[in-house]
């Protein structure tokens, strides 16, 4: 099937207007890691790429920059159509700043920020090469995360399916109906960050970006680590928020452990904890733990059940002096 053919069928089947603008593309590299990267795509692996944002400038093609809500069509080295994805996030970042988020979604390798490095640094050395540009730390990377809207004979549907955003401005919105209903609630603001003290999602969105940039001096937060927003597929609601340390001060180390979050009151007793938390020790794995803490309140049963779901095993009881309170603390062996 080639290109033109499978987006008639996926807009056909998915009642999209059959002039809705797409692009048709293989992924850059040796023939086999093109064909490798498509079928990790296909695997649900890979939902995100970057390319190089003055190779668009060298050649022109600044109106060509990938945004948000844009189709693709994946091909492979045989010129074969195999999917249809299309963006929901996309946002631009030095080179050295790249999260370790961004370098997961990519999927290659251990899914690790120096894998990520290692592989892109001689890709777009490359790609500078051939568009007479030069690449440097300070070179800036057009950073891609897109889901899979259709594979031919897989019309399965799962409207409870979610996709996982650092916070950017595109989920401006969100985060402020979010942080709303968690005041409104008076829900505890796990998992969140310092959202509930940031009136302004800019102000929010910004520490978040921060606080994942490797390139940064570490602070009293430590070193780094990301906030992730849950995001409902289906209607592109912002169903949670979980926050995750990549690098743990003692307070961390001793009481709190690896990994916050929380479900948007509205939308609790749906499985979405589950979900989330599962995604969260995915993600931890890239940074090679064999072990990851996470700790909640004695009397938090949901939270409780949601850490034995993913395979928790309870560890001890400690004091936090500082909140006065008892966590009951539990460990994952990955």
């Amino acid at each position: 099937m080639n290109a033109e053919e499978l987006w008639t069928e996926f807009c056909f089947k998915k009642g999209i207007d059959i002039d809705t603008p797409y692009e048709a593309w293989a992924f850059g590299g040796e023939k086999d890691a093109s064909d490798e990267l498509a079928q990790l795509v296909l695997a649900g692996r890979k939902i995100g790429t970057a390319s190089l944002y003055d190779a668009y400038v060298a050649e022109d093609a600044l109106d060509m920059i990938p945004k948000a809500g844009d189709y693709s069509v994946i091909m492979n080295s045989k010129e074969e159509a195999l999917c249809v994805v299309r963006d929901y996030d996309v946002y631009t970042r030095l080179f050295k700043e790249v999260s370790p988020f961004h370098a997961y979604s990519e999927g290659e390798g251990n899914r690790s920020l120096g894998c990520w490095r290692e592989v892109h640094r001689a890709f777009f050395d490359q790609d500078a090469l051939d568009t007479g540009v030069k690449f440097t730390e300070e070179s800036k990377v057009i950073c891609e995360k897109f889901s899979v809207e259709y594979v031919p004979g897989k019309e399965t549907f799962d409207e409870d399916e979610l996709i996982f955003v650092e916070p950017t401005m595109l989920f401006s919105d969100e985060i402020t109906a979010y942080r709303q209903e968690m005041l409104d609630a008076d829900s505890s603001f796990d998992g969140c960050f310092s959202m509930k003290g940031i009136s302004d999602p800019k102000e929010y969105v910004d520490c978040c970006i921060n606080w994942a940039n490797p390139s940064r001096e570490p602070d009293e937060h430590g070193a780094w680590g990301t906030v992730l927003l849950a995001i409902r597929k289906s209607d592109m609601k912002m169903i949670g928020c979980m926050q995750i340390h990549n690098v743990l001060t003692q307070r961390m180390r001793d009481y709190t452990g690896h990994v916050g979050y929380s479900v948007r009151p509205s939308e609790r007793g749906h499985g979405y904890a589950k979900k989330m938390l599962a995604k969260a020790l995915d993600f931890l794995n890239a940074f090679g733990f064999e072990e990851v803490y996470v700790s909640c309140l004695p009397d938090n049963i949901a939270s409780k059940k949601t850490i034995l779901a993913n395979g928790g095993e309870f560890a001890e009881t400690v004091f936090l002096e500082s909140d006065k309170v008892f966590l009951e603390k539990y460990r994952f062996i990955l």
